[in-house]
C-alpha cells in the first residue's frame, strides 16, 4: 500500500509582494477568461442565427414546393373523377359491382380514362374507392355504399361525409373531408374527395373517391426528397405541423423533418479560426503566468517545510532520531530528549555513546537496523529498555524506517521512540489480578467439585449402607446362607466401583481436562435416566421420543450427561408438585434443531421468574427450602463441558418452567 504524499502548497506561505502580484495576475487571467467566454458566447448565438435563418428558408422553400405538388396533383385527381363522372353519366351507370364494392382504378369495369391520367390515379393503391353518388342516394346514409358507411361510422366520420357532400352542390366545386384513421390492419388516413356534376344547370350527384394519404405523400414526393426529409400527416394540426395544405373543406398540416441537415461551412469555419485564436492567446499568457508563480511557489515551499517541521517538533509527543549509514546520530527533537531527560548537544555527539543505552554503543543501531530490514516487523516495533538520565529505567517501544531517495538509495535510517514504561507496569499489575482471578476460580472449582460429590456419592453410599446394614442384620439373626452371600457382595462391589467413577469423572471435570466422550444414542439413555428419577405420589410425567429408526447420537460422558438430566428432572418434578392444578405434570421430548438436538424437560408448576431468569443459574443461588444452590450451576458447566448450552422458558403447554439441554449433534 503507497504511503499518501504531504500537500505543503496547503500551508504555502507567500511573502506580501508576492500575493499581490499573484491577486494582480489572477485578476488580468481572470478578466482576459470572461473576455473569451463572452466572445465565445457571441460568436456561438451568432452562429446559430446564421444556421436557424439559413434553415427557416429552406423550410419555407419546401413547404411552397410541397404545398404546390401536393396542390397540382390533387387536382389533377378532380379532373380525372370529373372525366369519369361524364363517363358514367353518359353511361347511366355507377363505377361498381352489383354488390357495391369499390372497384380500383384497374378494375375491368372501371370506365376507360385518357392515356394521359394522373400519377394519384395510376399509382396502385391509392385510391381506395370511388364511385358515381347520385344526388337522390346523398340525403340518407343508408343509401351510401358499404365503404362509404364504415367511414361514416368512425368518430366525426358521417358529419365530415355530409359537409363534404352539402359543399359540393352548393358551391358547385369540389370538396374534401378527412382526414380520417383507415380501419382494420392497414394503418393510415383516408382524406375523401366529392366532384360535383351539373346538368342544365341542376346538381344530379358527385363522383366520390377515397384517397390513402400516406400512399398518395409516398407517390407524389421525389426520392432524393425523401431521402433528406421525414414527412408525416399531423391529423391533429398541432403546433409542431410545419406546413400547411388547404384543400377545399378541409384542412391539412405535415410535419416535415430534415433527415440529414447540413450546416453552412463558412459560418463554421470563421468560428473555429476564431476560437483556436482565442484559445492561443490564452494558452500563452496562461504559461507566461505560471511560470512566474512556480518560482515563487518554490521559494514559498521551502519556508513551508522549515516552519513545518519546527512546528511538528514541538507537538509531536514521539521521541524522533536519525542516523546516518554508519550508525553517526543526526538529528534527535525535543521530545526525545524530554524521554531520556539528557540534552541535544549530548544525544548528537558521534564521539559519545548514546548515555540511555545500557549495553555496548553500536549494539543499538545493529538491532534496530537488522529489526527495520523487516517490512513487518516495521510496523509491529521493538520493544526495549533505556536508563534515563536520573537512573530508573523506562519501557519503550521503537519503530524506524530508512531514509531512501527517489532511487532507492538508502542515505541513513529515522526512528520514533515511545514511552510504554506506564503500560507496562499496567500489564505487570493485570497480569497478578489475573493470577489472583485464576485463584479464586480453583476456590470456585474446589466448591463445586465438593457439591457434585454430594450429589453423586450421595446415592451409591446410601446404597451401600442399606445393603451392609441388611446383611449385619441377616448375619447376627443368622438368617442367610453363603450362597446368599456372594451376590450381595457383588453389587455391594458394583456400587463401590460406580462411586470411585463418579469420583473420576468430578475430578476430571473439575481440573478442566478432556472429557471421554464416545458417542451416545439418546432414546435409550433418556429413557433410562427418567425412568430412575423417584417421582411424587400423584405425579405424571410423560415421555415424548422418536422412533427409533432415526437415532439422535451426540459424543458425551455418559455417566456427567446423566447426572445433569437426572438433576433436571427431579428439579422439574420437586416443582411440579406446587402446581395449582388437580394433577402435577411433567413432560420430557427430544426436539432436533439442525446441527443439534435438545433434551426438553417442563413441567406445570408455578415457573422460574422473569427477574431470575439471569441469575437460577449462579452458584448458590436457590429458590428451594434446605438446597444448595449448586445444582442447576454444575449441570450448566456439565452442559457447556460438552459445547451445548442450558435455555430457560415458560412452556407454552404446561405453563410451567421448561429447561432445554442442547447438545451438538455427531457429525
Amino acid at each position: 500500500m503507497s504511503e499518501p504524499t504531504v500537500d505543503f502548497t496547503l500551508l504555502e506561505l507567500e511573502p506580501p509582494s508576492a500575493s499581490a502580484w499573484n491577486r494582480r495576475a489572477l485578476m488580468w487571467l481572470g478578466g482576459m477568461l470572461l473576455l473569451v467566454a463572452v466572445s465565445i458566447g457571441v460568436l456561438a448565438l451568432f452562429l446559430r442565427s446564421v444556421e436557424a435563418e439559413e434553415s427557416n428558408r429552406r423550410r419555407v422553400v419546401d413547404a411552397q414546393w410541397l404545398d404546390q405538388t401536393l396542390r397540382f396533383h390533387f387536382q389533377r385527381l378532380e379532373v380525372d373523377l370529373i372525366a369519369l363522372a361524364l363517363q358514367a353519366q353518359r353511361r347511366d351507370a355507377p363505377v361498381a359491382s352489383a354488390e357495391g364494392e369499390a372497384l380500383s382504378p384497374a378494375s375491368p369495369a372501371s370506365p376507360a380514362l385518357p392515356v394521359k391520367a394522373g400519377q394519384l390515379w395510376r399509382t396502385p393503391d391509392v385510391i381506395l374507392f370511388h364511385r358515381w353518388l347520385p344526388a337522390e342516394q346523398q340525403r340518407r346514409v343508408s343509401d351510401w355504399p358499404d365503404f362509404m358507411q364504415a367511414a361514416a361510422r368512425q368518430p366525426d366520420g358521417e358529419p365530415a361525409l355530409q359537409t363534404m357532400l352539402a359543399t359540393t352542390g352548393a358551391l358547385q366545386r369540389a370538396a374534401y373531408a378527412g382526414p380520417l384513421p383507415q380501419g382494420g390492419a392497414d394503418p393510415g388516413h383516408i382524406l375523401w374527395l366529392a366532384v360535383p356534376q351539373f346538368e342544365k344547370g341542376q346538381f344530379v350527384g358527385d363522383h366520390v373517391a377515397a384517397v390513402h394519404f400516406e400512399r398518395a405523400l409516398r407517390s407524389i414526393i421525389p426520392p432524393w426528397v425523401a431521402r433528406e426529409h421525414a414527412i408525416q400527416l399531423n391529423p391533429e394540426g398541432g403546433a409542431s405541423a410545419t406546413v400547411p395544405i388547404h384543400f377545399p373543406g378541409t384542412q391539412l398540416s405535415l410535419d416535415v423533418r430534415a433527415l440529414n441537415p447540413q450546416h453552412a461551412l463558412a459560418p463554421r469555419l470563421f468560428f473555429g479560426v476564431a476560437l483556436v485564436c482565442l484559445l492561443a492567446m490564452m494558452a500563452a499568457l496562461y504559461a507566461l503566468w505560471r511560470d512566474t508563480v512556480r518560482r515563487q511557489r518554490v521559494e514559498a515551499q521551502l519556508q513551508t517545510q522549515r516552519v513545518l517541521r519546527q512546528a511538528m517538533e514541538r507537538a509531536v509527543l514521539l521521541g524522533l532520531r536519525a542516523w546516518d549509514t554508519q550508525g553517526r546520530p543526526l538529528y534527535v527533537n525535543q521530545a526525545f530528549c524530554r524521554l531520556v531527560g539528557w540534552p541535544a548537544e549530548v544525544l548528537v555527539d558521534p564521539t559519545q555513546p548514546m548515555p540511555y543505552w545500557p549495553g555496548a554503543p553500536r549494539d543499538e543501531f545493529e538491532t534496530l537496523r537488522a529489526h527495520m530490514s523487516d517490512p513487518g516487523a516495521q510496523q509491529l516495533g521493538l520493544e526495549m529498555q533505556w536508563c534515563h538520565h536520573d537512573g530508573h529505567v523506562l519501557d519503550v517501544l521503537v519503530h524506524g524506517a530508512p531514509l531512501s531517495l527517489p532511487d532507492g538509495t538508502v542515505v541513513g535510517w529515522m526512528g520514533s521512540a515511545l514511552d510504554i514504561t506506564e503500560r507496562k507496569r499496567i500489564e505487570r499489575r493485570a497480569a497478578r489480578q489475573q493470577d489472583m482471578l485464576e485463584a479464586s476460580g480453583r476456590l470456585i472449582a474446589v466448591g463445586e467439585v465438593a457439591s457434585t460429590l454430594a450429589h453423586e456419592l450421595n446415592q451409591p453410599l446410601g446404597a451401600l449402607s442399606s445393603f451392609a446394614n441388611g446383611l449385619l442384620n441377616r448375619l447376627q439373626q443368622q438368617r442367610i446362607t453363603l450362597d446368599e452371600v456372594g451376590p450381595v457382595v457383588e453389587r455391594m462391589a458394583r456400587i463401590a466401583e460406580k462411586a470411585g467413577r463418579v469420583i473420576q469423572r468430578v475430578n476430571a471435570f473439575a481440573r478442566r481436562q478432556e472429557m471421554n466422550r464416545q458417542p451416545l444414542d439418546l432414546q435409550p439413555f433418556v429413557s433410562r435416566v427418567v425412568g430412575q428419577v423417584p417421582l411424587p405420589e400423584g405425579l405424571r410425567l410423560r415421555t415424548h421420543l422418536p422412533d427409533a429408526d432415526t437415532p439422535l447420537t451426540v459424543p458425551a460422558d455418559a455417566l456427567l450427561l446423566e447426572h445433569a438430566l437426572h438433576n433436571v428432572v427431579l428439579n422439574a418434578t420437586e416443582w411440579a408438585i406446587k402446581t395449582t392444578e388437580a394433577v402435577p405434570r411433567v413432560q420430557v421430548r427430544l426436539v432436533h434443531n439442525e446441527g443439534s438436538v435438545g433434551i426438553q424437560v417442563a413441567d406445570n408448576g408455578p415457573g422460574v421468574p422473569p427477574d431470575q431468569v439471569g441469575n437460577i443459574f449462579d452458584a448458590f443461588a436457590t429458590q428451594k427450602d434446605g438446597g444448595m444452590g449448586m445444582g442447576l450451576s454444575i449441570c450448566r458447566s456439565i452442559i457447556e463441558a460438552h459445547h451445548g448450552r442450558i435455555d430457560v422458558a415458560r412452556s407454552d403447554e404446561l405453563h410451567g418452567a421448561q429447561f432445554t439441554l442442547w447438545l451438538p449433534l455427531n457429525p
